[in-house]
């Protein structure tokens, strides 16, 4: 991808997503370059993003007009060929009988007289591969409770298992719920376990009080913040993740010494297709869910 000096983006979505849009932000920047967007504080607050300068005002209700009119405003200009433009065009899905759309996995990119500007327009652009060469850490202040928590435990190989259930259990993709089975969790952990019979489990959820008696033998970890929480995961071997896009790069952060376990079809377990599309990476140990 080209470089640009400028890059204008508003912002959807929680930490996990942020990560995504950050990822595909950062193949359209050099050193220096510089990033204006909206909705990114989640993950500038906690991560080092080292290779554009970013400029962000924070999301709210108030300025939800505001980040409407940029949007008109970038499309319009990409439209009438003045600036550069991207898009993550929605496409149909067939479930059962039933149809939807949603964003795809496809991006489309348009060229104007000013070059040296780019629009992205809105979208989470959840491609597996633009983790490589993305250019943002984890700050290491949010790694310093993991480590002490380790510290307490016997020597020998860890992997997270991290449990998603709280907004997941009101939410619906597809026509159902995204939550995933215990099951799954419990099938994941003898996966890793195959590899490493020694291997101590470490639970990571907004949801322990519940999921914590049901899986034998794990230890609970129960960060101050989100920031706390994926900060365990980077420090782990391996790990069992959800179909969240916060334990997807959890994951990808991890040591993967041992197994990364995903579910097939991520969102969409258990429906025979996959999404987002392109979300599965090399990296991953795909089961059933």
């Amino acid at each position: 991808m080209s470089a640009y000096r400028t890059v204008y983006f508003t912002g959807d979505g929680r930490l996990g997503n942020q990560l995504f849009q950050a990822a595909f932000l950062d193949g359209f920047t050099e050193a220096g370059d510089k990033i204006y967007t909206t909705g990114m504080e989640e993950m500038l607050e906690g991560f080092d993003w080292t290779r554009p300068v970013v400029v962000n005002r924070r999301d709210s209700r108030a300025h939800q007009s505001a980040k409407r009119w940029i949007r008109r405003l970038g499309r319009l200009a990409t439209k009438l060929r003045l600036i550069d433009g991207v898009s993550q065009p929605r496409q149909m899905f067939t479930v059962g009988r039933e149809r939807y759309k949603a964003h795809g996995g496809s991006v489309e990119r348009t060229r104007g007289l000013l070059s040296s500007v780019l629009y992205v327009d809105k979208g989470y652009y959840q491609d597996a591969e633009l983790a490589n060469t993305a250019s943002f850490k984890l700050k290491d202040v949010h790694c310093h409770a993991a480590r002490d928590f380790l510290s307490t435990l016997p020597a020998g190989p860890k992997a997270f298992v991290h449990v998603r259930r709280g907004d997941y259990a009101k939410w619906t993709i597809f026509g159902r719920s995204p939550l995933l089975s215990l099951d799954y969790f419990k099938r994941g952990m003898e996966a890793i376990r195959a590899h490493a019979p020694d291997v101590q489990f470490i639970l990571i959820s907004d949801d322990v009080n519940t999921v914590a008696p049901t899986l034998e033998g794990v230890r609970v970890f129960r960060g101050a913040n989100v920031y706390e929480d994926f900060g365990m995961m980077t420090l782990c071997d391996g790990g069992v993740i959800s179909n969240s896009t916060l334990s997807w790069w959890g994951g990808f952060f991890c040591r993967r010494a041992l197994p990364v376990i995903s579910p097939k079809g991520f969102l969409a377990h258990g429906l025979g297709i996959e999404y987002p599309v392109g979300i599965t990476a090399k990296w991953m140990t795909v089961i059933e869910a």
